[in-house]
């Protein structure tokens, strides 16, 4: 029956033994492993947390609110057109009345009596001669009877002479006079004509003169609002070309910074899965090796091996450092001497996490040490 237990007694021991290894073996490295996992989790998360997500679109501006109307600057090239048949001129109104400048040929007509003059003397003439010749034959009395008769004759033949001097006269007159009055009707009648076709004629060349100014005026006009009316459409083709360019640029800056921060963001939360994951897996390891500890631990306080860290056994206690990991290592005695006499330095179970600490079967906190940095002793 002895021999049993001795066996059995041995092969617990072996088993705790085995799970004290499993336990304590590479411990340090893998407590180091999860405070690096937990610290760039952290860290991590933290970055995931306060990663800014902008509205890259928000600062987008309308570049076409403030556009400018070129319309309306257009002016009117018609607004002050000349009017050119205003200053025309009537070419009438310092016309010459030829009809007026006409003479009367024949208000001065004259008598010519130098014929009938020249055949009364030559008469007279005459006569004297022939009286003179007959003086002497005829007698007193017959010459003066026959000059009476003879003077007579004479008489009549100078009225006659006289006469038809004057008809001749007068005839060449009248001839005179009509040719004249026909040659000034002529001359006032072409002179009249003359100047009519050259009113006419200025009259035309004003008119003609006056509608070439005109329309070359319009045409001037009609360029120049035509020429005003395209350079609006370009500057307002050209200016909606470019706010058009303004945006397109806009967008496709703000979509280009939204991808990158999208990527940004992904890269954040695969950085984050990552030191989760391998935070999941120190934790796992730590897990698991307090698991075989504090099993290996609970083996032992069976078999009555304990190691008491409750606050209530001690006295004297004095903080005195922080382990690498953090937790507080103080000098302390016991009350109770069953439990060990002196000074002894260690932690408090109460600062210890939960799975490392189990309670004895007086309810008292015990500590496996062998998952922490610090180590138990006496000095």
């Amino acid at each position: 029956m002895s021999s049993l237990l001795l066996i059995g007694g041995i092969a617990a021991g072996v088993g705790i033994a085995g799970k004290l290894i499993s336990g304590g073996s590479g411990g340090k490295k893998r407590r180091a492993e999860q405070r690096n996992a937990n610290a760039a989790f952290d860290k991590q998360m933290k970055g995931y947390e306060s990663f800014d997500i902008q509205n890259t679109y928000s600062g987008i501006g309308n570049p076409g609110s403030n556009l400018t109307n070129f319309a309306s600057g257009l002016s009117n090239p018609g607004a002050n057109l000349t009017n050119f048949a205003s200053g025309m001129q009537n070419t009438a109104v310092g016309a010459t009345n030829f009809a007026s400048q006409m003479e009367n040929t024949a208000e001065d007509l004259t008598v010519n009596t130098q014929q009938a003059d020249m055949v009364a003397r030559q008469q007279q003439q005459g006569l004297s001669n022939t009286l003179g010749s007959m003086k002497g034959a005829a007698g007193s009395s017959g010459i003066a009877s026959l000059a009476q008769a003879m003077a007579g004759q004479q008489s009549q033949n100078l009225q006659e002479a006289s006469a038809s001097s004057g008809q001749q006269e007068s005839a060449n007159a009248a001839m005179a006079a009509q040719q004249g009055a026909r040659i000034q009707q002529s001359i006032a009648g072409e002179s009249s004509m003359n100047q009519q076709m050259e009113i006419d004629q200025g009259s035309q060349n004003q008119i003609m003169a006056a509608q070439m100014a005109s329309g070359n005026q319009q045409f001037g006009a009609s360029m120049g609002n035509q020429n005003d009316i395209l350079a609006a459409q370009m500057g307002q083709n050209n200016q909606q070309f470019g706010a058009t360019m303004d945006f397109e640029g806009q967008m496709a800056r703000a979509g280009g910074a939204q991808n990158q921060q999208q990527m940004q963001f992904d890269k954040q939360g695969n950085m984050l899965a990552m030191s989760a994951e391998r935070k999941g897996a120190a934790d796992a390891a730590r897990a698991k090796s307090r698991e075989n500890a504090a099993s290996a631990f609970g083996d032992l306080t069976g078999f009555g091996s304990s190691v008491a860290s409750d606050r209530k056994l001690k006295k004297n206690i004095k903080l005195i450092k922080k382990s690498s990991e953090g937790y507080n290592v103080y000098n302390f005695e016991y009350k109770d001497k069953k439990h060990g006499e002196g000074v002894f330095q260690g932690v408090m179970a109460d600062e210890i996490p939960k799975e490392f600490t189990i309670k004895n079967s007086e309810g008292y906190s015990m500590v496996n040490y062998s998952n922490l940095d610090v180590e138990f002793k006496r000095i």
